[in-house]
């Protein structure tokens, strides 16, 4: 994910003392989550305040970064390329926490591990479909 941050000024003037008061806290409450620095730059008619802010932005790089921006996420055990541990009668051994993955770094994935970009790719080219379960 690559970040960025930026300053901001909001303007705020009025010509009545109540008015400024009210339309300089609302801008104010309205940046609150972006660090609103106030600087009163005239005390009399008409009114003048500025608002430094800082405004941060996110771009996700990967296609799985992206897909969770959008708020979809996968875990290895839910990709199609995760084989689980089986036992000796062949069922999946459920005790096991990883499996083998053809494209994790050394053969080996835990099952809870995030989905890698492979995955996603997968799902994105339509060569794996999604269904709801009830």
């Amino acid at each position: 994910m690559k970040c960025s941050s930026y300053d901001q000024f909001a303007i705020v003037t009025a010509d009545s003392a109540p008015l400024f008061n009210q339309q300089l806290n609302e801008e104010i409450y309205r940046l609150r989550n972006n660090f609103p620095v106030v600087e009163i730059l005239r005390t009399e008619p008409p009114f003048f305040a500025q608002i430094k802010y800082r405004v941060h932005e996110s771009t996700p790089e990967t296609v799985s970064e992206a897909s969770a921006a959008e708020g979809v996420s996968f875990v290895c055990f839910q990709c199609p390329y995760f084989k689980p541990v089986l036992r000796a009668d062949g069922e999946v051994d459920k005790r096991v926490k990883w499996g083998d993955c053809e494209h994790a770094e050394l053969g080996r994935v835990l099952k809870t591990a995030p989905a890698c970009d492979r995955c996603y790719e997968t799902v994105k080219e339509g060569d794996v479909r999604l269904c709801f379960m009830e």
